[in-house]
Formats: C-alpha cells, structure tokens, sequence
C-alpha cells in the first residue's frame, strides 16, 4: 500500500515527536519511534498502483499545492489502539485532500472511501498497537501535557507502508 501524507516544519515536528516520546516513555510502547514513523498527515492511500504512474500523476498536480497553517485541537483515539491528535478540517487540508485523491482516482482501481474527501479524519498518529492499559496512560499523558497548537504542512510525501518507506518528497511553496 502506499500512503501520500503531508509532513511538517521543524518546529511543528518537533512538537509530535516530544508527545510520540512522552508517551512512549509512559506506556512503554515505543513502537512509532522503533519503526521509525515521522509525524505525518496521511490524506490518500493507494493500493496495487505502478509506482512510477503515481508519481507521475502526483508531479502533475503538485504545482497547485502549497504550505499551509495547521491547528491542532484534541486528543482522540480509534480503538482499540491508536492515539492521536486532530487539527481543525480547514480549506487547506480539504483542498490538499481533493487534489491528491483526484490524482490517484485518475489511475483507477481504488477502492474504498479510506483517506478521501468527506470520509477521511485527518489525524496525526502519536502512538499505535497499545493494549488497552497503554491506551488508558497514553491518553493521560495526553490530557496531561497537551495544549492546542498551530504549525505548517510544508511537504507531501509518497511512502510505502509496512515497512514504511519513503519514496519521494515534494517540498510546498510557501503562499
């Protein structure tokens, strides 16, 4: 599978990864930072696609994005495993979701609403594969220590996942 995600400035990184470590620490369940996995915002998932295609269709389309403001606002979790932290769906993240899923969508065979406009819940996963008890300390780690923040989405990025892997990199234009 292959995921398009949007990724950070350094400052706004640096953030995710004091929560990410934090609440590894906490819980004792290291695995975002043992695989490695940087704060990222996936908005497309493509699955079975040529890779050299989807580059092509993602280079035609990146001219129109841009780096953006992002605010972070709550604390949530998808049970039974997953913490994670929610910006405001803003124009931005719905305009960059729209172009990057009508890039993938012109190659065809997807399936699903996973990541696509009006189905799709724009997070920023902290810590994944918790057992019930991690999730129970994550969470009040979380309570504890977050507070809402803004940052900026400065690239898009195309990786695998599983093992995540990334194969190409667009840096966003300032507006």
């Amino acid at each position: 599978m292959y995921l398009i995600s949007l990724y950070f400035d350094n400052q706004t990184e640096e953030v995710f990864q004091r929560y990410m470590i934090r609440t590894a620490e906490k819980t004792g369940n290291f695995y975002m930072l043992e695989h490695q996995i940087p704060p990222h915002l996936t908005i497309a998932s493509c699955k079975g696609r040529k890779e050299e295609e989807l580059i092509r269709a993602l280079d035609a389309c990146a001219g129109s994005w841009r780096a953006g403001m992002i605010n972070w606002m709550v604390i949530g979790s998808f049970k039974p495993h997953v913490l994670f932290l929610m910006p405001v769906l803003n124009r931005y993240l719905h305009e960059l979701c729209v172009s990057v899923n009508t890039a993938a969508d012109e190659l065809g065979g997807r399936e699903g609403d996973r990541y696509r406009p009006f189905g799709w819940m724009p997070h920023v996963t902290i810590a994944r594969t918790l057992t019930e008890q991690q999730m129970i300390m994550g969470f009040h780690v979380l309570q504890a220590n977050f507070s809402p923040f803004s940052g900026m989405g400065t690239r898009i990025g195309l990786a695998r996942s599983n093992p995540y892997q990334d194969i190409k990199m667009w840096k966003l234009p300032e507006n």
